[in-house]
């Protein structure tokens, strides 16, 4: 085969493998259970398409907050492209050109998507006329040097149809060099006449992203370059900066000769740590919005804690939120998360009453009937009389049940923090302000906030009167913004506010307010903001506290690498291993590793080759002994009654036999010897030295262990 070929071709850097039906064969095998002994047959697949859902969910949710805090600087960017040369300083010796600084370390890679988008879609309503703009991005790798920068600038704009068109692929021989800033003069001047801008409204912006990457004299030379052709091409720069806006990295890098010719105007995103806590509080606390799966208090600390000390990106919340879905969907159980997982009452019950998921029938009978889903005077006589639709219709009940409990313990946190603000505007100083939301968020699920609302409520009992005035108010107005299904479980609670309320304006006095007010906050706290841990089943729909698998986005590639190499056994299923013996099914690359980690600094690589040898050989005869019984070739192993010359003959045929095979055995052995050791070089295991030869230098000497 030509693939085959081109494999053995040294020459090659690149080959193509075309794809083969048969390699695909295998795609719709059910993936194999962590949890067999309590699971079905279809728990997987099913699980992951409730999965799916749940993060789909979550990941909408939380791209419309993403999108709603990008939006107030993606209207000052365009609104600025759009008026960057028309508003400028009367009486300026010369152009400026005009630079758009957008701080975005914690914004999520969309932002600059929902910025080119606006200005490439964005339309004056006044006059009816679509006023599209042209925009090319820009990278660190395409900046090494000045021709190659202009030539990206220049090529992103001139590849396109003045007319709106299929991009135009030009001739070198017929056109300008690349690089050239008059080709984009030229192509712009067509753009104009095509459209009939006389105005020349259309703005050409470069966005440049990471640009403190950026070679700071290749920088220098483009804007000198750029802004010698200013007004006649109405160049405008997006720079899309990482570093915090104070002190300015434009400023402080680049001369002031530069600086003379730009209009820098900055534009930074909002806090990373505020965005954090507004997006979690959003998408997991909001009485508006019920998320399918609540992630736990280890979840919250491991993503605050990633964002603080790793990397400040939304897309890294994303993709940590993402892993703790996956990682919950990983019980069997979490298949009963969305309501009606399994279909009617007959699909759940030809599913279920299948021999392969009896296992998981008896793990979900048991957690049904240790709950309290089952009252003790039941307990002796439910379980004869239980059936699929039975447990089925109990695991609907505590959905339901934990379903209004976390909304019911989202509106009281939201509440708690609403009376925290309060407290915090009015100047009440006793108010310990250290506690970040998403702490008090870990210990409203955790159901120790005592000492918070305790505290508040305190302050409550003791409001002045034009303050308890506001403070009821604010009570009020919240209460009245809640769910209909949330007012009518806290019915009693509300009623209680408004006569509070009703009493401001009886002339009553401040003290029979507030004492029985902070009474009443003080009960309803206790009572909502409680452990989701003790709701029935609650592992079904609510994380909890189990760990975050940091492994998974936050890897250490050299303990793994140390433990594959050292137990490759724990890395591959248990039936991919033929022999109860683990030395039998070392790969070859394990069994260098072995002589390595026994060796010195310098490792003879002959002595190496001969230990590598001993080991084959060894493993050879016991495996030998074991897998090859007497006449399993069909032969006779009993000894030949052959004499005289015919003995001596087969004697030296089967000498020569062995010879032969002897030889192949030690090119086989040497050219695995060769391949394990072309791998450890690969890994960056060994070093090679001038000074001896037949010897490599070790470049790891801590112990795996």
């Amino acid at each position: 085969m030509a693939v085959d070929t081109d494999l053995e071709d040294v020459n090659q850097t690149t080959v193509y493998i075309p794809f083969n039906d048969s390699d695909d064969a295998d795609i719709d095998a059910t993936p194999p259970s962590l949890f067999p002994e309590r699971d079905f047959h279809q728990g997987c697949q099913l699980r992951f398409q409730a999965c799916i859902a749940a993060w789909g969910k979550c990941l909408k949710r939380m791209q419309e907050l993403i999108h709603s805090l990008h939006m107030p600087v993606v209207e000052s960017v365009v609104e600025q492209v759009k008026k960057s040369y028309t508003d400028e300083l009367p009486g300026l010796p010369y152009p400026e050109l005009p630079v758009i600084s957008v701080t975005s370390s914690s914004t999520s890679s969309s932002l600059f998507d929902e910025i080119s988008f606006r200005l490439e879609e964005s339309t004056d309503e006044l006059f009816e006329d679509t006023n599209n703009h042209f925009v090319t991005h820009v990278f660190p790798n395409d900046c090494t040097t000045i021709t190659g920068t202009m030539k990206t600038i220049v090529s992103g704009f001139v590849s396109r149809s003045p007319t709106g068109g299929q991009d135009i692929k030009r001739k070198p021989s017929t056109s300008l060099a690349a690089y050239d800033i008059a080709l984009l003069e030229a192509w712009y001047g067509s753009v104009c006449d095509a459209r009939d801008n006389l105005h020349h409204r259309s703005r050409l912006v470069v966005i440049m992203h990471d640009f403190e990457q950026l070679e700071p004299q290749v920088v220098q030379d483009m804007f000198e370059i750029c802004s010698s052709h200013i007004p006649r091409l109405p160049l405008v720069f997006i720079l899309a900066l990482a570093s915090p806006p104070s002190p300015s990295y434009i400023r402080a890098t680049y001369p002031h000769t530069m600086l003379a010719l730009l209009r820098v105007r900055d534009y930074p995103f909002p806090l990373a740590e505020k965005s954090l806590h507004n997006i979690l509080l959003e998408t997991f606390f909001d009485p508006t919005f019920e998320p399918e799966i609540m992630i736990g208090p280890t979840i919250i600390d491991f993503a605050v804690e990633f964002f603080t000390r790793h990397s400040s990106s939304l897309d890294g919340l994303l993709s940590i939120l993402q892993l703790a879905h996956m990682k919950h969907f990983e019980e069997p159980l979490s298949v009963l998360a969305p309501a009606q997982a399994l279909g009617r009452s007959k699909d759940a019950a030809k599913v279920l009453l299948t021999p392969d998921a009896f296992p998981f029938l008896d793990a979900l009978f048991a957690r049904v009937h240790e709950s309290t889903l089952i009252t003790p005077v039941e307990h002796a006589t439910s379980w004869r009389s239980a059936t699929v639709d039975s447990l089925l219709s109990s695991v609907e009940t505590a959905r339901d049940a934990f379903r209004m409990r976390a909304k019911l313990l989202r509106v009281a946190f939201r509440l708690l923090l609403r009376v925290r603000q309060f407290m915090l505007v009015h100047g009440h100083k006793t108010v310990q302000d250290d506690q970040t939301v998403p702490d008090l968020m870990c210990l409203a699920l955790r159901g120790r906030l005592g000492s918070v609302y305790g505290d508040l409520c305190s302050m409550v009992r003791k409001l002045a009167a034009a303050q308890l005035e506001d403070f009821v108010r604010v009570v009020h107005d919240f209460f009245e913004d809640v769910p209909e299904d949330v007012k009518a479980e806290e019915d009693e609670v509300i009623s209680r506010v408004e006569t509070a309320y009703n009493m401001l304006g009886r002339g009553t006095s401040a003290q029979d307010i507030s004492s029985p007010l902070g009474n009443w906050l003080s009960e309803y706290f206790k009572s909502r903001i409680v452990a989701l841990e003790d709701a029935p089943l609650w592992d079904i729909w609510y994380t909890g506290s189990t760990p975050f698998p940091s492994e998974l986005i936050n890897p250490s590639p050299r303990a793994s690498i140390l433990a594959g190499l050292i137990h490759p056994r724990d890395y591959v299923s248990p039936g991919q291993w033929s022999r109860d013996d683990e030395d039998d099914d070392l790969p070859d690359i394990s069994i260098l590793f072995k002589g390595y980690l026994e060796s010195a600094k310098m490792i003879n690589v002959y002595d190496w080759f001969e230990s590598f040898l001993v080991f084959l050989e060894a493993r050879k005869r016991r495996v030998g002994n074991t897998r090859i019984p007497d006449g399993a070739n069909g032969t006779s192993r009993s000894p030949s009654r052959k004499k005289g010359k015919q003995k001596q003959v087969e004697d030296e045929v089967v000498d020569e036999d062995a010879g032969e095979g002897e030889e192949e055995w030690l090119v086989e052995v040497q050219a695995r010897f060769i391949r394990a050791l072309q791998e450890l070089d690969y890994l960056g295991f060994i070093k090679h030295t001038g000074r001896k030869a037949d010897h490599v230098m070790r470049t790891v000497f801590d112990s795996p262990e």
